[in-house]
This record gives structure tokens, C-alpha cells and sequence, in this order.
């Protein structure tokens, strides 16, 4: 099988679809890799280092769609990287269809592709564990961002999160109560900072109750409780997450008024859309921007700041899957692996997630095995 990795800088992104360790692990199955040159220089890998485990470095991003059965993305692919896209090509990557525009993906589906989002891989323990390990670096990045941004100089209101003694600690809210925002509170509260989380699901939050031997003081996500939490926040934190949907809009730009000023928001449900009505994407580049008093980070791909730790969790995490489709062929592991299967996007011409589907008023189409793969037989 031959698989290629793009070059995603133009977009600002500094992870790489493989490491070299994941190169070799591919290579020693037999696999070709092609890598456009200057992947993984971001991420602290040269050229060198991926052709000295057996990879191939091509020059273009023409090179790498034609020549690749299997093609890795970061990002979601743009219009230009759609148009090379091949007939019959698998696309595993982060592609937030949810926010995609109707002309990519109609344009996808015609080219027969099939598509998988490593955002809405799901196991049988009902864990996505793409978004789960990245959650546990986006959650560490929330203490590093806010302790940032709370200081003075950076219009901040002049803060330390864990207080000293006389003086009480910052107080984080964070809105969800899923995996995402669990890496968040376990920051947070890890930070010494006065953590409120407010969630929808009494279930939910009483884990996080458990998880934290009582540390963190929780609430139903009423309209009442939100408005009361972002008047008192120093830091608020979006960690809203529906797997494959538009992320709702829980904080809403009256509630974002009433903060104080020089707070910081943190929206990491921005890669779905955000939950936050005063969010809009940002970049590394030009990751803040000022809005109603409160400093807002608004970052989509924000472990790419951490790009090395980043490409080689990804790269562990996709490497099974490669193998199993490499083995098996794409039809038999869908059919094998329920985590796989759950991710699919695209297959033969149609969509098969509902909620997509109808986002787009497109045709869905149930896969045919979906039922059949609760078991990884593999």
C-alpha cells in the first residue's frame, strides 16, 4: 500500500501526519511512504530523518495525492488539495465536515473517496482516541495559555491561578463536562485555581466530582448558572463536544459582557464552530484578539503549538489502522474495527453520517456493515 503525508504548512500547521518511528513501522510491513518535502520540519523532523527509516521524499503536493492509496492530513483539506484528491482514494485526517463547506464535500463524494475522521473515531468503550490524547494536551496548554495572558502586560487582569496566601486563587470555568473537559479541570485545579465546571448530564458531572475528590465545585449548564459563572470567572474555558456535529452555542454575547474585563475565554470547541458567541478562529500566529473587555484564544489546531509531542501521539494512534486497512484492504477493516468504522465520513459515493447528510441536504447512506462491526475481530 502506498501512503503520503502533505506538507500542511501553508495552513499554519506545524504537526506532521507521520513521525519517523511511524514511517518505520510501515515500512517494515512492506508499505511505501511518500512525505512532501518539509513535512515534518515544524515539528522538528528533517527530510533526513524520515528517508533514513525508508520513506520516499516527493517535492510536490501533485506527487504525493498521485502516487498514494492512502493520504494523511492535519488540517481539513482546502479547495486546491481537494482538486488533486484521486479516484478512490482514502483520506484519513481531521476533517471537521461539520464546518466544511458544501462544495468540498460534494466535490469528495463524486471523486469516490473514502473519508475518515480521526475526530470521530470511536472504540467500543464508546472512547475517541484521537480526541481524548489530544484533549490531554490541549487541557495541559489551558494552564500554560491562561497564566500567559492573565498577567498585566498582556492586557490581562493581573493574575496568578493558584493565589497566594491572603490573596484567594483565579477562578476557571469551564463550560462541558466530556473528555474534553476533563483535561481542562484536571489543569486547572492541578494549577491551584478555584474550578467551577458546568455540565448537562448529572452522570457526567458526577464523575468529574469523583475524579477530583470533590475539588471541583459543579452546576447544571442553565441558562441562569452559565450567566452567574461568567461574572465571576477570571478564566473561561468553552469544552463543549459533540463528535461530528457543530459544536452549540452555550455562552452567548450578553453573558461574554458581564465578565470582567481583562478575563480570559479560551473556546476549545472552535475547531467545531465554537460555543462561544464572540469566538472566531485565530491562529499561532495571532492567537488573541480583544472582544467586549475579555481576551479571547480562539485557536483551532492548538496542539500544534506543541507540534513534536503532537505528530507522534498521532502518528501511534493512526499506525493500527494503516496496518489493519493495509492487511485487510479499506472494505474488510471497516467491517473489522468498530473504531474505524465509526469514523467514516465517506464511502462509495455517499455519506454515511446522518447529521452530515442532512447539514448538506445530501443523500445519506447507512453502511451496509455498521451493525456488524461492534467487535474488533482483528
Amino acid at each position: 500500500m502506498n501512503i503520503g503525508v502533505i506538507n500542511e504548512s501553508l495552513k499554519i500547521e506545524n504537526r506532521a501526519g507521520l513521525s519517523p518511528s511511524g514511517v518505520s513501522f510501515l515500512v517494515e510491513k512492506g508499505h511505501k511512504v511518500f512525505i512532501q518535502a518539509g513535512a515534518g520540519l515544524k515539528a522538528g523532523y528533517s527530510n533526513e530523518d524520515f528517508v533514513s527509516l525508508g520513506a520516499q521524499i516527493v517535492f510536490t503536493k501533485e506527487e504525493v495525492f498521485g502516487r498514494s492509496d492512502v493520504v494523511l492530513n492535519i488540517s481539513p483539506l482546502n479547495q486546491e488539495e481537494c482538486a488533486l484528491v484521486k479516484e478512490n482514494q482514502i483520506l484519513l485526517g481531521f476533517h471537521h465536515l461539520a464546518v466544511a463547506k458544501k462544495n468540498i464535500v460534494e466535490e469528495l463524494i463524486k471523486k469516490n473517496v473514502t473519508m475518515i475522521g480521526y475526530e470521530i473515531v470511536e472504540d467500543e468503550e464508546e472512547d475517541l482516541p484521537f480526541i481524548s490524547s489530544l484533549s490531554e494536551i490541549a487541557g495541559q496548554m489551558c494552564h500554560a495559555i491562561s497564566g500567559h495572558y492573565l498577567q498585566s502586560c498582556y492586557g490581562g487582569r493581573g493574575l496568578i491561578m493558584g493565589g497566594v496566601v491572603s490573596v484567594p486563587p483565579a477562578t476557571a470555568v469551564i463550560v462541558g463536562s466530556t473528555i474534553l473537559a476533563r483535561s481542562a479541570i484536571k489543569a486547572m485545579i492541578g494549577a491551584g485555581a478555584h474550578t467551577i465546571a458546568l455540565g448537562r448530564y448529572m452522570d457526567k458531572l458526577k464523575e468529574l466530582e469523583e475524579m477530583t475528590s470533590g475539588r471541583l465545585v459543579t452546576l447544571m449548564a442553565s441558562n441562569y448558572n452559565l450567566q452567574r459563572m461568567c461574572e465571576i470567572a477570571d478564566i473561561l474555558i468553552g469544552a463543549v463536544l459533540r463528535p461530528g456535529k457543530r459544536a452549540p452555542m452555550m455562552i452567548t454575547r450578553e453573558m461574554v459582557k458581564k465578565m470582567k474585563k481583562g478575563s480570559i475565554i479560551i473556546d476549545l470547541s472552535i475547531d467545531q464552530g465554537g460555543c462561544i458567541e464572540t469566538s472566531h478562529p485565530t491562529s499561532l500566529e495571532h492567537p488573541t484578539f480583544m472582544e467586549e473587555g475579555v481576551i479571547h484564544y480562539c485557536v483551532p489546531n492548538i496542539t500544534s503549538a506543541v507540534s513534536r509531542t503532537s505528530t507522534k501521539l498521532l502518528s501511534n494512534l493512526v499506525i493500527p489502522y494503516l496496518l489493519q486497512i493495509g492487511e485487510f484492504g479499506i472494505d474488510e477493516a471497516l467491517k473489522r474495527n468498530q473504531a474505524l468504522c465509526c469514523g467514516a465520513y465517506m464511502y462509495k459515493k455517499s455519506l454515511v453520517k446522518k447529521n452530515i447528510a442532512e447539514r448538506f441536504n445530501l443523500p445519506y447512506k447507512k453502511l451496509s456493515f455498521e451493525q456488524e462491526s461492534g467487535k474488533n475481530l482483528s
